[in-house]
């Protein structure tokens, strides 16, 4: 029976697994088991026990969606192993044997993943569109690299994705994840001072640390704000936050997400959020994940490709009262809409009107250099 493939797995390390079954039953590998449950594995990341082995099921099914243009799919019983290396459109098939009961006929059927084409304008939509970032030179910011400095972890690095990576990666490490738990201020110091004494906190957290950590060390960046392409009516949680940094060195804005410690690139160039949702419908197998930890992608990109679809963020990042912050026909975000797609006006799940922003599909409005 197929049993339904959490988004994110348990990630337990490689494991030996054979190639082909040593026996066959009606010309078909054969593997043998002595309990109903099996492990089910993506490459070398398994899901344990998410597989029911049912004999009174005729051609029982496991329906994979791959990302790739070919991955490894294995099961493994408490007696046995198997896996292939399958593509898409393929279908596999084995059989199990548990002790007196009658063998059971497992299928393996891929399709390639449904990528959404999003597509963006190149030309400039507003011309009366400013959007300020926060210089390294405030109170609150020295007073932020007093009380947590990371210079020494960045003395050595030689540019700025370097230095990016090591400020990301100290974030990440700051608190473990937790969902349910909100700080009780928005700032960075208050936040890593909750963190200190033990609390844990979601992903907008791990967005605003980031971003102030990396704005006290000479940066200019971001929250940016995710959402699903179903974001108006989604049952369940249709957003993330995430940080964008601008690199002096290489001039463009990039993707970093402080609660899994990645940095998206492709061919070696770090991604912004429009250019990694397009680098993973087009060229999913040439998308690296750079970070200082191991990082699958496949778990990575179960989670978050959704949210890759509506992006917003403020038009004014300083850090002075909001009634000072800069607004344009009344405010305080900018969101980037796919072409074609339509302005994101409310969100469901949390009961919320989306009356704070003003849209855009120019990408070049999106991801203006800073001034």
């Amino acid at each position: 029976m197929q049993i339904r493939i959490p988004i994110l797995s348990l990630a337990i390390g490689l494991f030996s697994i054979s190639v082909s079954a040593q026996q066959t039953y009606k010309n078909e590998p054969l593997i043998l088991a002595t309990t109903n449950r099996a492990d089910i594995a993506f490459g070398n990341n398994w899901f344990l026990n998410r597989w029911r082995i049912s004999p009174q099921i005729a051609h029982d099914t496991l329906n994979v969606k791959l990302y790739g243009k070919s991955e490894r799919i294995a099961f493994r019983t408490d007696k046995d192993s198997i896996s292939f290396d399958m593509k898409a459109g393929e279908t596999k098939s084995f059989y199990v044997k548990m002790q007196n009961a009658e063998a059971a006929h497992t299928v393996i059927s891929t399709s390639s993943y449904p990528w959404d084409k999003v597509d963006y304008a190149e030309s400039k939509k507003r011309k009366d569109l400013r959007l300020y970032y926060e210089s390294a030179k405030t109170t609150y910011l020295d007073s932020l690299k007093k009380e947590y400095p990371i210079d020494k972890l960045i003395k050595d690095d030689r540019n700025d994705m370097q230095r990016v990576i090591s400020i990301l990666n100290w974030t990440h490490h700051q608190w473990k994840h937790d969902g349910n738990n909100s700080p009780k201020k928005d700032d960075a110091i208050s936040i890593l001072n909750e963190a200190k004494a033990g609390a844990r906190f979601p992903c907008f957290a791990y967005a605003i640390v980031l971003r102030d950590q990396l704005t006290a060390h000479g940066f200019k960046a971001r929250t940016i704000y995710l959402k699903t392409k179903d974001a108006e009516t989604r049952k369940n949680s249709p957003g993330h936050v995430a940080t964008e940094v601008f690199l002096n060195d290489q001039k463009k804005w990039v993707f970093i997400d402080g609660q899994f410690n990645v940095m998206p690139t492709l061919d070696g160039k770090p991604l912004n959020a429009a250019e990694f949702q397009q680098a993973l419908s087009n060229r999913y197998d040439q998308v690296v994940l750079a970070s200082k930890d191991k990082v699958d992608k496949r778990d990575y990109v179960d989670f978050v490709y959704d949210y890759l679809y509506y992006f917003d963020t403020a038009l004014d990042n300083r850090f002075i009262p909001a009634v000072e912050r800069f607004k344009l026909d009344g405010k305080r975000s900018l969101m980037l809409v796919p072409i074609g797609a339509p302005n994101l006006q409310k969100i469901t799940f949390w009961n919320s009107k989306v009356d704070y922003c003003i849209y855009t599909n120019s990408i070049k409005d999106f991801y203006a250099p800073p001034q």
